[in-house]
């Protein structure tokens, strides 16, 4: 058994039992201050304070302080900062990864317009662990920060230090957050310092939702400890931001609605063959898109056959895929690379079934190809899809209430098609590249870039 201590003199000594012997060593240890320290005390204590001259009382209380030396977030911020191409950035935007999905694609737009029209470098910063099948479609000529190799090397402090450093030392003119969790908490704790050089923009779609059924997300848990310091807030729907309005008293005027935009050139716009009656269902096969309820809806619907596009990306529901799986009338096509990909063309029906969602791509690009569309009206879906456009499902829950509608676009062909024709008009308008580009280039501060806040801000949110 070996213990160090130190007794009242400051000294310390290693003890060493053995058989019941104990042995007193000097253990090697630096003074609690050291001579040159003490002597300017006592000159000074003697001559101007006495209140610091070191008596001895106050020389064995005080101990010796190591100053940590902790490398590895410096190692890490030099790796990063060294892969920058350039000292100062147009356009920072903060993503967790790049995945196949809505979002991600929207985020890739996001992207490459900044990258064709920005007065300067764009910079991605990739700040989640996790795969990003989806990076190869990042413009080259982009730069990439990609911290999801560093998160588990250093604590969650540590990442955001180094974040918020570089975002400091980078020289940002636009930072747009889309996703990040670590920006957010960033924004938060650092906004007021990094607004003085950078406009601050945040993308956020719509609530989630945890194993209580509460309402959770970015927006709930960061906006009302940083909305002062961000520009502006981006949402692809017009419900979220009414409902965040209306539950915390936002301001409107820090929201924009900034609809996603489809490729019309590229999209699936030759006539219509559907195949039988046939229904297509695309999506991540995760509990959020609700494929227990197709599972339920395909059940009931033994002569109709599903074709499912999709995998599991985030949280899944392994019952409701085996059951899937198990299904004669469903046939399971696994991931897709996109929806330009989609067969629309060959069914006679879309089905949505969404428990919550901002306003899915998905359905845009559904829209877009003039297929009948059956879809959850949840989130920006109902922006889309109402009694003229389509068949919106209000009551979300209710299987019945989807067997019966499908049944009814099914039987009844051309006035579905002509619903879809209407879907189709209101997404050519609403969702073309050229008007989200013009809303960004109007959007204050985006684009036209102007000086960051005043000193008047600066005195008032002190």
């Amino acid at each position: 058994m070996t213990l160090i201590f130190g007794d009242r003199l400051h000294k310390k000594y290693i003890v060493t039992a053995h058989r019941f012997k104990i042995f007193l060593f000097p253990a090697q240890t630096n003074p609690p201050i050291p001579e040159w320290a003490l002597a300017e005390m006592r000159i000074l204590g003697s001559a101007i304070d006495p209140t610091i001259y070191p008596t001895d009382t106050f020389i064995t209380s005080s101990q010796y302080y190591s100053y940590p030396i902790v490398p590895k977030p410096g190692q890490i911020y030099e790796q990063l900062i060294l892969q920058c191409s350039v000292e100062h950035y147009a356009f920072c935007f903060a993503i967790p990864w790049l995945k196949r999905g809505g979002a991600d694609f929207v985020i890739l737009k996001h992207i490459e317009l900044a990258h064709k029209k920005a007065q300067g470098k764009v910079l991605v910063i990739l700040t989640e662990p996790g795969d990003s099948p989806w990076l190869n479609r990042i413009p080259e000529g982009v730069d990439i920060l990609n911290m999801s190799e560093f998160v588990s090397q250093v604590s969650h402090e540590e990442i955001l230090t180094i974040l918020s450093r570089l975002l400091v030392q980078l020289q940002i003119d636009v930072l747009h957050i889309i996703n990040s969790r670590h920006v957010w908490e960033i924004v938060c704790r650092y906004g007021l310092a990094l607004r003085q050089r950078t406009k601050i923009f945040a993308s956020i779609y719509c609530d989630d939702y945890d194993e209580y059924g509460r309402e959770v997300g970015f927006s709930r848990q960061y906006l009302g400890s940083c909305y002062k310091h961000i520009t502006k807030i981006f949402s692809d729907n017009t419900t979220f931001p009414q409902l965040l309005q209306k539950t915390y008293g936002y301001n409107s005027a820090l929201f924009s609605v900034l609809k996603s935009p489809v490729d019309i050139e590229h999209s699936v716009t030759a006539n219509r063959k559907p195949i039988g009656h046939r229904v297509l269902w695309a999506g991540r096969l995760d509990i959020q898109k609700r494929p227990d309820l197709l599972a339920a809806i395909a059940e009931l619907m033994p002569d109709i056959e599903f074709y499912v596009y999709g995998d599991s990306v985030l949280q899944s529901n392994n019952t409701a895929i085996n059951t899937l799986e198990q299904l004669e009338n469903v046939v399971m096509k696994g991931h897709f690379d996109g929806v330009e990909n989609l067969p629309f063309n060959e069914f006679s029906v879309f089905l949505y079934t969404s428990q919550w969602d901002g306003t899915p791509t998905i359905v845009i690009a559904a829209a877009l190809a003039s297929i009948p569309i059956v879809a959850s009206c949840v989130g920006g879906v109902g922006d889309i899809i109402n009694e003229k456009t389509g068949f919106p499902i209000r009551d979300i829950e209710d299987v019945s209430l989807y067997v019966k509608t499908i049944q009814y676009a099914l039987e009844n062909p051309s006035e579905a098609e002509n619903l879809a024709l209407a879907a189709k008009k209101y997404v050519e308008s609403e969702h073309a590249q050229a008007t989200f580009e013009l809303n960004l280039f109007n959007t204050e501060g985006y684009f036209n870039h102007k000086s960051s806040s005043s000193q008047e801000d600066f005195l008032c949110d002190v």
